[in-house]
Protein backbone atom coordinates (compact mmCIF):
# COMPACT_ATOMS: atom_id res chain seq x y z
CA UNK A 1 0.00 0.00 0.00
CA UNK A 2 0.99 3.37 -0.59
CA UNK A 3 1.91 5.80 2.49
CA UNK A 4 -0.26 8.59 2.71
CA UNK A 5 -0.63 10.87 5.48
CA UNK A 6 -3.32 12.31 7.52
CA UNK A 7 -1.69 15.29 9.80
CA UNK A 8 -3.56 16.40 12.31
CA UNK A 9 -0.90 19.63 13.63
CA UNK A 10 -1.86 21.36 16.45
CA UNK A 11 0.07 24.88 17.19
CA UNK A 12 -0.23 26.17 20.67
CA UNK A 13 -1.16 29.57 22.24
CA UNK A 14 1.24 32.07 21.86
CA UNK A 15 2.90 33.32 25.36
CA UNK A 16 2.28 36.60 24.03
CA UNK A 17 -1.60 36.06 23.48
CA UNK A 18 -2.91 34.66 27.15
CA UNK A 19 -5.23 36.95 27.63
CA UNK A 20 -6.69 36.78 24.45
CA UNK A 21 -10.42 35.27 24.69
CA UNK A 22 -10.24 31.96 22.71
CA UNK A 23 -12.72 32.27 19.91
CA UNK A 24 -13.79 28.34 19.73
CA UNK A 25 -15.30 27.21 16.60
CA UNK A 26 -16.33 23.28 15.68
CA UNK A 27 -14.99 21.64 12.09
CA UNK A 28 -16.40 18.66 11.35
CA UNK A 29 -15.35 17.05 8.08
CA UNK A 30 -16.03 13.06 6.76
CA UNK A 31 -15.39 11.22 3.17
CA UNK A 32 -16.97 7.94 1.72
CA UNK A 33 -14.60 4.87 0.95
CA UNK A 34 -15.31 4.91 -2.53
CA UNK A 35 -13.52 2.63 -3.74
CA UNK A 36 -10.22 3.33 -1.37
CA UNK A 37 -9.27 0.41 0.21
CA UNK A 38 -6.11 1.49 1.93
CA UNK A 39 -5.72 4.73 3.45
CA UNK A 40 -1.92 5.60 5.49
CA UNK A 41 -2.79 8.18 8.45
CA UNK A 42 -0.27 10.44 10.51
CA UNK A 43 -1.64 12.37 13.46
CA UNK A 44 0.18 14.86 15.45
CA UNK A 45 -1.59 16.32 18.09
CA UNK A 46 -0.01 18.63 20.50
CA UNK A 47 -2.09 19.45 23.68
CA UNK A 48 -6.16 18.60 24.16
CA UNK A 49 -8.28 15.52 24.37
CA UNK A 50 -7.65 12.90 21.43
CA UNK A 51 -10.30 10.18 21.01
CA UNK A 52 -9.60 7.73 17.89
CA UNK A 53 -12.23 5.03 17.30
CA UNK A 54 -14.01 3.33 14.69
CA UNK A 55 -16.10 5.63 12.30
CA UNK A 56 -19.47 4.93 10.67
CA UNK A 57 -20.01 1.71 8.51
CA UNK A 58 -18.83 3.00 4.74
CA UNK A 59 -16.82 5.94 6.06
CA UNK A 60 -13.32 6.23 5.01
CA UNK A 61 -12.70 8.84 7.96
CA UNK A 62 -14.86 11.01 10.33
CA UNK A 63 -13.13 13.75 11.98
CA UNK A 64 -14.43 16.60 14.15
CA UNK A 65 -12.30 19.28 15.45
CA UNK A 66 -12.76 22.23 17.64
CA UNK A 67 -10.01 25.13 17.77
CA UNK A 68 -9.44 28.72 18.60
CA UNK A 69 -10.27 31.02 15.49
CA UNK A 70 -8.81 33.68 16.65
CA UNK A 71 -5.23 31.79 16.84
CA UNK A 72 -5.76 28.81 14.28
CA UNK A 73 -6.51 28.41 11.03
CA UNK A 74 -7.58 24.81 9.45
CA UNK A 75 -5.73 23.62 6.27
CA UNK A 76 -6.41 20.40 4.86
CA UNK A 77 -6.24 18.63 1.25
CA UNK A 78 -6.86 15.50 -0.17
CA UNK A 79 -5.40 13.02 -2.90
CA UNK A 80 -5.56 9.24 -3.77
CA UNK A 81 -4.43 7.30 -6.70
CA UNK A 82 -5.99 4.25 -7.77
CA UNK A 83 -7.44 2.48 -4.55
CA UNK A 84 -4.83 4.07 -1.99
CA UNK A 85 -6.05 7.39 -0.40
CA UNK A 86 -4.16 10.38 1.79
CA UNK A 87 -5.54 12.90 3.80
CA UNK A 88 -3.52 15.92 5.03
CA UNK A 89 -5.43 18.07 8.23
CA UNK A 90 -3.32 20.54 9.58
CA UNK A 91 -4.13 23.46 11.82
CA UNK A 92 -1.57 26.17 11.66
CA UNK A 93 -1.53 29.89 13.28
CA UNK A 94 -3.59 32.00 11.25
CA UNK A 95 -0.82 35.26 11.63
CA UNK A 96 1.40 32.90 9.64
CA UNK A 97 3.86 33.13 12.62
CA UNK A 98 4.82 29.54 14.42
CA UNK A 99 8.02 30.60 15.55
CA UNK A 100 7.20 31.51 19.49
CA UNK A 101 4.21 29.13 20.10
CA UNK A 102 3.65 27.40 23.26
CA UNK A 103 1.18 25.64 26.19
CA UNK A 104 -0.93 28.48 27.41
CA UNK A 105 -3.52 27.29 29.29
CA UNK A 106 -4.86 23.70 30.11
CA UNK A 107 -7.64 24.18 27.11
CA UNK A 108 -6.36 23.38 24.04
CA UNK A 109 -9.23 21.96 21.67
CA UNK A 110 -10.61 18.76 21.01
CA UNK A 111 -9.73 16.13 18.33
CA UNK A 112 -12.09 13.13 17.34
CA UNK A 113 -11.04 11.05 14.27
CA UNK A 114 -12.75 7.62 13.32
CA UNK A 115 -10.93 5.29 11.04
CA UNK A 116 -12.31 2.97 8.44
CA UNK A 117 -13.30 -0.72 9.35
CA UNK A 118 -13.29 -2.11 5.73
CA UNK A 119 -9.86 -0.50 4.35
CA UNK A 120 -5.94 -1.00 5.50
CA UNK A 121 -4.56 1.60 7.60
CA UNK A 122 -1.42 2.10 8.35
CA UNK A 123 -1.38 4.58 11.60
CA UNK A 124 0.60 7.24 13.25
CA UNK A 125 -0.24 9.06 16.11
CA UNK A 126 2.38 11.50 17.75
CA UNK A 127 0.62 12.98 20.76
CA UNK A 128 2.05 15.97 23.39
CA UNK A 129 0.54 17.24 26.33
CA UNK A 130 -3.08 15.33 26.13
CA UNK A 131 -5.47 12.99 27.44
CA UNK A 132 -5.31 10.57 24.77
CA UNK A 133 -8.47 7.58 24.00
CA UNK A 134 -7.57 5.31 21.40
CA UNK A 135 -9.91 2.46 20.85
CA UNK A 136 -8.45 0.14 17.66
CA UNK A 137 -10.57 -2.88 18.28
CA UNK A 138 -12.07 -4.18 14.75
CA UNK A 139 -10.53 -1.55 12.60
CA UNK A 140 -7.82 -3.57 9.83
CA UNK A 141 -4.54 -1.87 11.22
CA UNK A 142 -1.34 -3.19 8.68
CA UNK A 143 1.07 -0.75 10.93
CA UNK A 144 0.73 1.30 14.43
CA UNK A 145 3.01 3.96 15.69
CA UNK A 146 2.02 5.69 18.86
CA UNK A 147 4.33 8.11 20.48
CA UNK A 148 3.57 10.24 23.23
CA UNK A 149 5.35 12.88 25.54
CA UNK A 150 3.34 14.03 28.95
CA UNK A 151 0.12 12.90 28.59
CA UNK A 152 -2.51 10.04 29.55
CA UNK A 153 -2.42 7.56 27.37
CA UNK A 154 -5.12 4.45 26.74
CA UNK A 155 -4.64 2.23 23.70
CA UNK A 156 -7.26 -0.37 23.41
CA UNK A 157 -7.74 -3.08 20.91
CA UNK A 158 -11.03 -4.88 22.44
CA UNK A 159 -11.63 -6.73 19.24
CA UNK A 160 -9.19 -8.57 16.50
CA UNK A 161 -7.18 -6.68 14.14
CA UNK A 162 -8.58 -8.43 10.60
CA UNK A 163 -4.84 -7.48 9.10
CA UNK A 164 -1.76 -8.85 10.28
CA UNK A 165 0.47 -6.02 11.68
CA UNK A 166 4.38 -7.06 11.32
CA UNK A 167 5.57 -3.98 13.27
CA UNK A 168 3.99 -2.07 16.32
CA UNK A 169 6.19 0.59 18.01
CA UNK A 170 4.54 2.87 21.61
CA UNK A 171 6.60 5.18 23.21
CA UNK A 172 5.91 7.51 26.13
CA UNK A 173 8.21 9.81 27.80
CA UNK A 174 6.49 11.30 31.17
CA UNK A 175 3.41 9.82 30.76
CA UNK A 176 0.87 7.90 32.55
CA UNK A 177 0.72 4.53 29.85
CA UNK A 178 -1.82 2.08 29.33
CA UNK A 179 -2.25 -0.59 25.86
CA UNK A 180 -4.77 -3.18 26.89
CA UNK A 181 -5.82 -6.13 24.18
CA UNK A 182 -2.91 -6.47 22.44
CA UNK A 183 -3.07 -9.93 21.79
CA UNK A 184 -6.01 -8.49 19.71
CA UNK A 185 -3.51 -6.54 17.92
CA UNK A 186 -2.11 -9.33 16.00
CA UNK A 187 1.53 -8.03 15.78
CA UNK A 188 4.58 -10.06 14.74
CA UNK A 189 7.03 -7.51 16.48
CA UNK A 190 6.52 -5.09 19.19
CA UNK A 191 8.67 -2.20 20.17
CA UNK A 192 7.80 -0.05 23.73
CA UNK A 193 10.24 2.71 25.08
CA UNK A 194 9.40 4.36 28.26
CA UNK A 195 10.95 7.62 29.92
CA UNK A 196 9.37 8.20 33.07
CA UNK A 197 5.85 6.74 34.17
CA UNK A 198 3.41 4.20 35.31
CA UNK A 199 3.45 1.54 32.15
CA UNK A 200 0.62 -1.24 31.42
CA UNK A 201 0.68 -3.33 29.10
CA UNK A 202 -1.97 -5.90 28.62
CA UNK A 203 -1.07 -8.93 26.21
CA UNK A 204 -4.96 -10.64 26.73
CA UNK A 205 -6.71 -11.46 23.36
CA UNK A 206 -7.20 -14.09 20.90
CA UNK A 207 -3.64 -14.86 19.85
CA UNK A 208 -3.26 -16.51 16.68
CA UNK A 209 0.49 -16.22 15.83
CA UNK A 210 3.84 -16.06 17.44
CA UNK A 211 4.76 -12.72 18.91
CA UNK A 212 7.94 -10.86 19.93
CA UNK A 213 8.51 -8.13 21.97
CA UNK A 214 11.13 -5.24 22.67
CA UNK A 215 10.44 -3.58 25.77
CA UNK A 216 12.81 -0.62 27.24
CA UNK A 217 11.97 1.43 30.63
CA UNK A 218 13.99 3.92 31.91
CA UNK A 219 12.45 5.04 35.26
CA UNK A 220 9.35 4.28 36.41
CA UNK A 221 7.00 0.75 37.32
CA UNK A 222 6.11 -1.76 34.32
CA UNK A 223 3.38 -4.39 34.50
CA UNK A 224 3.04 -6.63 31.66
CA UNK A 225 -0.54 -9.19 32.44
CA UNK A 226 -0.49 -12.26 30.43
CA UNK A 227 -3.20 -14.26 29.99
CA UNK A 228 -3.19 -17.83 30.76
CA UNK A 229 -3.04 -19.34 27.10
CA UNK A 230 0.30 -18.86 25.15
CA UNK A 231 3.58 -20.00 26.25
CA UNK A 232 6.33 -16.26 27.51
CA UNK A 233 9.56 -16.16 27.87
CA UNK A 234 11.08 -13.19 29.38
CA UNK A 235 14.50 -12.04 29.47
CA UNK A 236 15.72 -8.64 30.85
CA UNK A 237 18.54 -7.08 31.23
CA UNK A 238 19.78 -4.07 33.59
CA UNK A 239 20.89 -4.58 36.94
CA UNK A 240 19.04 -1.60 38.88
CA UNK A 241 15.78 -2.28 38.09
CA UNK A 242 13.55 -4.40 39.93
CA UNK A 243 11.85 -7.48 38.42
CA UNK A 244 9.16 -9.93 40.11
CA UNK A 245 8.01 -12.75 37.98
CA UNK A 246 5.38 -13.93 39.67
CA UNK A 247 6.38 -17.99 39.52
CA UNK A 248 7.65 -17.83 36.21
CA UNK A 249 10.55 -20.42 35.65
CA UNK A 250 14.15 -19.67 35.39
CA UNK A 251 16.08 -21.16 32.51
CA UNK A 252 19.51 -19.99 31.82
CA UNK A 253 19.32 -16.18 30.85
CA UNK A 254 15.24 -16.50 30.57
CA UNK A 255 12.10 -16.79 32.70
CA UNK A 256 9.42 -19.34 31.08
CA UNK A 257 6.07 -19.91 31.96
CA UNK A 258 5.01 -23.39 32.82
CA UNK A 259 3.66 -23.87 29.62
CA UNK A 260 6.07 -22.64 27.10
CA UNK A 261 6.81 -26.23 25.67
CA UNK A 262 3.46 -27.13 24.84
CA UNK A 263 1.67 -23.66 24.30
CA UNK A 264 -0.14 -22.92 20.60
CA UNK A 265 1.38 -19.71 20.34
CA UNK A 266 4.64 -17.92 22.63
CA UNK A 267 5.58 -14.92 22.76
CA UNK A 268 8.89 -13.75 23.53
CA UNK A 269 9.79 -10.76 25.47
CA UNK A 270 13.12 -9.26 25.56
CA UNK A 271 13.50 -6.07 27.99
CA UNK A 272 16.41 -3.60 28.87
CA UNK A 273 15.17 -1.20 32.35
CA UNK A 274 17.50 1.30 33.98
CA UNK A 275 15.82 1.92 37.20
CA UNK A 276 11.94 1.22 38.48
CA UNK A 277 10.74 -1.77 38.63
CA UNK A 278 9.25 -4.72 36.45
CA UNK A 279 6.10 -6.54 37.50
CA UNK A 280 4.54 -9.48 36.05
CA UNK A 281 0.71 -10.73 36.55
CA UNK A 282 -1.31 -13.42 35.32
CA UNK A 283 -5.02 -12.93 34.06
CA UNK A 284 -7.64 -14.89 35.06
Amino acid sequence: MRRGALLVLLFLLPSGAAAQEPDWTELQFRRQADGVHSLAVDIAYAAGTLEVGPAESGLLYDVDLRYDAGRLRPERSWDSEGAAGRLSVRLVPADGDDTDWKLDGAEAGRLRLGLPGDASTDLTIEVGAAEARVRLGGIPLTGLIYRTGASESEISFDEPNPERMDEMELAAGAAEFRASGLGNARFGHLRFEGAVGDVTLDFRGSWSADAEAELAMGLGAMKLILPPGIGVEIEKSGLLAGFDPAGMVRTGDAWRTANWEDARYRLRIRIRAAFGRIAVAFAD
